[in-house]
């Protein structure tokens, strides 16, 4: 039997019957052809999986009846706020689906001096709209209840001033230090674009209290070392560790 999950802003209640938001009808009636009959899960965000079963299915909405909720229990331990420049193609996109993936809280797209992106301030909450969408559309894949936040995107300076958590790393090539041994309940992690940071800008990370990371002796790119750092941090701290 197929497995329906579908992330729907509307309000959820276990023994209420629900029309799904548009997006979420769509998906359901027009991508997954599901049926009248048919069980689904739907989540809005609040940390549960809602179990359901279809009852109404029409070209325009999807009506569900909501029979029981669960905690799916897969958020890390550790919350981790990453800090991306954002840069050209799908590189950005494909950066922030992955790290979705692996369990990141919160998203900042960082604005840098090396960032060949403008854009109209119009045109930029457009652009977060659809990063949040990737991110949604990763955490109806991946089995997460909740939904990481997509930031406005920001100049480096103020995002680095405005920076808190128990731990702050700042992955640029030659930067390096002992991880802590005291496991942190919270990570913050500052990630350049195709150029790196600047000087200027990793002096300005280090005087807010940004640590270096390394990452090994090669040089990532700025979608790979994302997943790497996550990966790095979250076997030693978070839910990523092998049993």
């Amino acid at each position: 039997m197929r497995s329906y999950r579908v992330h729907s802003h509307s309000d959820l209640t276990v023994g209420q019957q629900v029309v799904l938001d548009e997006r979420a009808s769509h998906h359901l009636a027009r991508v997954l052809r599901v049926k009248v009959g048919e069980a689904v899960t739907v989540f809005n965000g609040d940390g549960y999986n809602y179990l359901s079963l279809v009852t109404s299915n029409t070209k325009s909405e999807v009506k569900v009846d909501l029979l029981s909720k669960e905690d799916p229990s897969n958020e890390s331990p550790l919350t981790t706020h990453l800090g991306l420049a954002v840069s050209k193609g799908d590189r950005f996109e494909w950066a922030i689906k992955k790290a979705t993936e692996l369990g990141v809280a919160k998203i900042s797209p960082i604005l840098s001096q090396r960032v060949d992106v403008r854009l109209a301030p119009e045109r930029w909450k457009k652009k977060q709209d659809h990063w949040q969408q990737i991110v949604i559309s990763a955490c109806e894949q991946s089995g997460r209840a909740i939904v990481p936040e997509v930031h406005t995107p920001q100049p480096l300076a103020g995002w680095v001033e405005a920076a808190d958590a128990d731990c702050k790393f700042c992955l640029h090539p030659g930067l390096s230090n002992t991880l802590p041994e005291t496991p942190p309940s919270s990570i913050t992690l500052l990630i350049g674009p195709e150029g790196g940071l600047s000087n200027d800008e990793v002096t300005l990370a280090s005087d807010h209290g940004f640590l270096g990371l390394n990452l090994g002796p090669r040089i990532l790119r700025t979608e790979t070392a994302p997943l790497v750092a996550l990966s790095v941090v979250g076997a030693h701290w978070g839910d990523l560790r092998s049993t």
